[in-house]
């Protein structure tokens, strides 16, 4: 028994020590290389460096869309009595302790009103009072929150004036630890520097997604991105982080000291200057909307096109928001691009134009065709006109009365027993398919329903039984305009960084839709539209402007019918006429009015301000106030006060281009709305203005 209990205590401390040596062979080169790595991971990581997205630039040189930074401030609100050497409590002069902590009782009481102040100024929705109560309740509560969120995205300015308080650059978080690990309060964020505007063009970020956009920011987004920064981290001893070689300190902060070596070089990414014109654009938007108000729409969009490039000038999608009932820019309905609709009369010069390229159709504007009222065929059922008195007319005058009859009798004389051939003739002249535009949007494929039916075959001559974008449509009176060119629809005009820009050239899309003949005869029609047809309401002497009206009933999937009294009002066209510069279109939706009504007055408004703001359109003179539509060939003088620099002067009764001229001579940046001339402006004539200040002129 002895000698057994013997053997034991010899073989034990023999097996054990097998036993650990065993086990450290195996760590050391078995396993060896997972737990040096294992090892690196908590002495060494990989930190990412965000490279800087890209600027979006309008095409007058305007910021619209930048990155900030901005924090989110979270402050740890603990609390301990304060103690001296010996454990004993200190008191102040009254005898009471002091309280003590990340953010002393002292500091945080003498600065609480500043700070409230500070974020009062950056976020003016919520009152001082709401964040005074907040920050005291926290501070009081029997469980103080070590990281307390006072206010999501406040920009890095403010963050930092917090932070400079006396006593509360400790209390203010750096980081926040999360489930993944800990994350910076700092943060990039997107600036649209113009609010709402335009917004469709520049880009949404997608509600689903955190890292994608809509717009340009979506199509280019891989060139704004950039590529980000790897920079590697070792630590040194608790909290400390320190480079394998040394380097740099950084900037965050006492008790987190990093130094990095870069993996990979940061690179910035490019900045984007798009084809919208800031001032074109607040034009449009501002007549629009106005126009959307006035008549109870639900959405509408006008957009301006440059006839030579096709360049983008204005692009506006206003859509009715319910809840605030005001017309904004909404990411679910690009009404311009995203939307197909029934484009009513203002295809009737798309269905001219292919019978004029028809070689089997001997046409001239000269022929004469039945306005008022007809019955075509047993089962295509009457077709009318608004005024349906039963006359014969020339093709140009049934154009200008936009004569429905008129189009289906041309129709049905030559494409009766060749339907087909109507089809394919439109759609060489009128783009159906997507326009693969530089936006990330949902562009879809336009359509043309079976012209079988003799009902659906003359419905097709006059703008329903097919279904369109609004920048299709555009897209084709901006070819007429453009001698029978076709190009395609740009929002990018160069793409670059600091100074060195790659033009985006212009694409031609067809180089032919028609003669230049045709194109002449188009355009001379459309000129009688405005000059004598529907389109009179919006006629001057000043400058020509050639279009057509049109309206088109809303169309109820759900209830397969039309809407009484529900349209789409539009209007499109070019101008100066003489020699096409502009096209326009706009689009008012679920009206109860005409084209020529909700449509053309904006159309109007776009094209004044326009022409008034065109330095090569310069010769075009508006007549003064009071004058007769005659157009003065004289420079227009305006008597106003004389301010010295650094005063607003007084610009009431200026013309836009006389008052923008006045202002920016003083080196300050002007908005305007409203068309005619100067009623009021801010600031008032004679206060004090700095340069580069922004002031505001109202026009009438």
């Amino acid at each position: 028994m002895l000698r057994s209990t013997v053997w034991v205590y010899v073989l034990l401390p023999v097996v054990v020590s097998a036993c650990i040596i065993g086990a450290m062979v195996k760590i050391q080169w078995v396993d060896g290389a997972e737990w040096r790595e294992r090892a690196n991971h908590r002495v060494e990581m990989l930190r990412v460096d965000p490279a800087q997205r890209g600027t979006i630039y309008s095409g007058d040189g305007k910021i619209l869309a930048t990155t900030v930074p901005v924090c989110d401030l979270y402050l740890d609100m603990a609390t301990w009595v304060k103690k001296d050497k010996h454990g004993q409590p200190v008191l102040d002069r009254r005898g009471a302790a002091i309280i003590d902590g990340p953010i002393p009782d002292s500091a945080f009481y003498n600065s609480l009103d500043s700070v409230c102040r500070t974020l009062h100024r950056v976020v003016p929705d919520r009152p001082v009072s709401y964040f005074r109560d907040k920050l005291l309740n926290a501070r009081r509560s029997s469980r103080p929150n070590r990281c307390f969120l006072v206010q999501r995205g406040i920009p890095y300015s403010a963050w930092m004036d917090i932070c400079q308080y006396k006593g509360w650059s400790r209390g203010v978080l750096k980081t926040v630890r999360y489930e993944e690990g800990e994350r910076s309060v700092l943060r990039q964020e997107r600036a649209h520097v113009y609010g709402n505007m335009g917004k469709n063009v520049i880009g949404f970020k997608n509600s689903n997604s955190s890292d994608t956009y809509t717009g340009l920011e979506g199509f280019y987004d891989e060139k704004l991105r950039g590529t980000d920064g790897l920079y590697r981290y070792r630590r040194l001893t608790r909290g400390v982080w320190l480079q394998d070689g040394g380097g740099d300190l950084s900037d965050w902060g006492e008790e987190l000291t990093l130094d990095s070596v870069s993996k990979q070089q940061r690179v910035d990414g490019v900045d984007i200057i798009s084809s919208i014109d800031t001032r074109y654009q607040d034009v449009a938007e501002t007549s629009l909307r106005r126009q959307l108000m006035r008549y109870g729409a639900t959405s509408g969009c006008a957009v301006l096109m440059e006839v030579a490039t096709g360049y983008i000038l204005a692009c506006s999608s206003l859509v009715l928001d319910t809840q605030s009932h005001t017309y904004v820019e909404s990411v679910d309905n690009n009404v311009a691009c995203s939307d197909l609709y029934e484009p009513g009369s203002i295809f009737k010069p798309v269905f001219l134009t292919a019978l004029f390229n028809d070689k089997q159709v001997p046409l001239d504007t000269a022929r004469r065709v039945r306005v008022g009222r007809k019955v075509f065929s047993q089962y295509s059922g009457e077709i009318s006109d608004d005024d349906d008195r039963v006359d014969t007319v020339s093709v140009k005058r049934a154009l200008a009365v936009s004569s429905n009859v008129g189009m289906c009798e041309l129709a049905w004389h030559y494409y009766r027993d060749r339907r087909s051939d109507l089809e394919q003739q439109v759609r060489r002249v009128l783009p159906y398919e997507p326009l693969m535009l530089d936006l990330k949007t949902n562009e879809p494929r336009g359509t043309v329903n079976r012209l079988q039916s003799d009902r659906g075959f003359l419905n097709f001559c006059y703008g329903y039984n097919s279904n369109v974008t609004v920048l299709q449509m555009l897209t084709f009176y901006n070819a007429i305009a453009g001698g029978g060119r076709m190009m395609k629809p740009l929002f990018c005009k160069a793409v670059g960084r600091d100074g060195d820009y790659r033009a985006v050239p212009p694409v031609v899309l067809n180089k032919s839709i028609c003669s230049p003949e045709t194109a002449k005869q188009i355009r001379e029609m459309m000129e009688e539209v405005v000059q004598h047809g529907t389109g009179s309401n919006i006629k001057n002497n000043i400058y020509g402007i050639a279009g057509k009206t049109g309206t088109s009933s809303v169309y109820d999937a759900r209830a397969k019918s039309y809407i009484p009294d529900c349209f789409y009002a539009s209007f499109a066209g070019f101008f100066p006429s003489e020699h096409p510069k502009y096209s326009c279109i706009v689009v008012v939706k679920n009206v109860r009015a005409h084209g020529r009504q909700a449509a053309a007055p904006v159309f109007k408004n776009i094209a004044d301000c326009v022409v008034s703001m065109d330095k090569e359109l310069s010769h075009i003179r508006f007549p003064e106030v009071g004058d007769s539509a005659s157009v003065s060939r004289r420079p227009v003088a305006v008597q106003h006060r004389d301010y010295p620099s650094g005063q607003m002067p007084d610009c009431k009764g200026l013309t836009v281009r006389q008052a923008v001229a006045l202002l920016e001579a003083r080196g300050l940046k002007v908005r305007f709305d409203g068309y005619g001339r100067v009623r009021s402006q801010s600031p008032r004539a004679g206060a004090v203005v700095q340069r580069n200040q922004q002031v505001v002129i109202h026009l009438q």
